[in-house]
């Protein structure tokens, strides 16, 4: 018996740490979860941790959480869609608007599709780094298309409240310009931090406190995926880079 909002199976596609994560609090609320991932080692350890069960032929979801690198996402989300035509079908993918565009050339039926993005994350990735508690208390964007239908929308707000996290409606363009001020161009002074203590002497180095520590803490996170994130939203992520360029000019002349 579940003790949530959802009913019915939800079926997570890609046994990372936001997907191991979902399945980790949805089996806590008793929901009957299907976790899949191209990686059958990736897959195993997720289900050995206790996210989710192997699938099956007979499974029949309500509710698909599509949790798979951006680059490949409108693919897993069209093929879903596909195979299921009775679910509801979200992504986790942390670019909105590149990704609807592509279901778009796709011409898939977006009246079942809602997008949506967990702000929460860590420097971690995989299935051992996932986390039940990882929403708690964080903002999940809903960024419905202008066919997705009200159940569509109802389901995923749902997820969101079952797992503990915020619901908030973003437009998918406006969740872009807001991402890149607030966790694309911080991924990547974080990392340009950490890039100048490569040329650092070792002494100077063993004199780090919590302050590089925290300012460099997210540099760890996995270079592929964020190769991927930069490419999808470099449009909005040059127009703050360039602003920090300006403020970064104006700091080196007061100096």
């Amino acid at each position: 018996m579940t003790t949530g909002r959802l009913s019915g199976t939800v079926r997570i596609v890609g046994a990372g740490l936001l997907g191991t994560s979902v399945g980790l609090a949805l089996r806590a609320l008793g929901v009957d979860v299907v976790i899949e991932d191209s990686s059958p080692a990736n897959e195993k350890l997720a289900i050995d941790y206790g996210a989710g069960r192997a699938a099956s032929a007979e499974d029949s979801p309500n509710l698909i959480v599509v949790c798979v690198p951006p680059d490949v996402t409108g693919k897993v989300v069209a093929a879903e869609l596909a195979a299921n035509p009775h679910a509801v079908v979200t992504d986790v993918a942390s670019v909105k608007a590149s990704v609807l565009a592509d279901l778009r050339a796709r011409g898939v039926d977006l009246s079942r599709y809602v997008g949506s993005h967990p702000m929460a994350g860590r420097e971690r990735g995989g299935a051992a780094s996932g986390r039940a508690d990882l929403f708690v208390s964080r903002v999940w964007v809903i960024s419905a298309n202008a066919r997705s239908s009200d159940a569509a929308v109802k389901a995923v707000e749902d997820l969101a409240l079952d797992l503990g996290a915020a619901p908030l409606r973003v437009a998918a363009s406006e969740h872009d310009r807001a991402v890149a001020f607030v966790s694309h161009v911080p991924q990547i002074v974080s990392s340009l931090t950490a890039a100048t203590l490569i040329d650092a002497a070792v002494e100077d180095v063993a004199l780090a406190g919590q302050g590089i520590r925290d300012t460099t803490r997210i540099a760890a996170s996995d270079p592929k995926l964020w190769l991927q994130i930069l490419s999808a939203n470099a449009g909005e992520i040059s127009q703050v880079l360039k602003g920090l360029q300006g403020n970064l000019s104006a700091l080196i002349e007061a100096l």
